[in-house]
């Protein structure tokens, strides 16, 4: 910032302020959504009653991507033996998609509908958000 108000601004110097202001601006607010979050996950899992024959396993940590950033977020496991099928309740009760959540997903399916390739989408995205398109792809 120091850099940009000693500077005669121009469009590079502006662009720049405003990448970084995004940066610190995303930093904050990924913060806030994961600890939301693992707060909504806690309470999910507090109350959640496991169907007859599914066993807790335990809990297990997923890095889940938001439109601000990544976090860790931690939740319980459930196994059917019989069935050999699991489940985490807190991912279905809060809509994830895979490693994203639902706000991200949506934007990458409009992003990848909009875009005449899978490439131009994810540069789209990368530009205006600073947000790579998760590996495992939502939808």
């Amino acid at each position: 910032m120091a850099r940009f108000q000693a500077d005669t601004p121009n469009g590079v110097a502006v662009q720049e302020l405003e990448v970084l202001l995004r940066t610190a601006v995303f930093k904050s607010a990924n913060q806030v959504v994961g600890y939301l979050l693992q707060r909504a996950a806690n309470r999910i899992d507090a109350h959640y009653q496991a169907p007859p024959g599914y066993h807790y396993k335990g809990r297990a940590s997923i890095t889940l991507d938001c439109i601000f950033g990544s976090f860790e977020l931690e939740r319980d496991y459930y196994y059917h033996p019989g069935k050999k099928q699991g489940h985490y309740p807190a991912e279905a009760a809060l809509g994830l998609e895979g490693s994203a959540t639902p706000a991200l997903a949506r934007l990458v399916c409009f992003e990848g509908a909009d875009a005449a390739s899978y490439h131009k989408a994810e540069e789209h995205l990368r530009d205006t958000g600073d947000r790579p398109i998760p590996e495992q792809r939502p939808g």
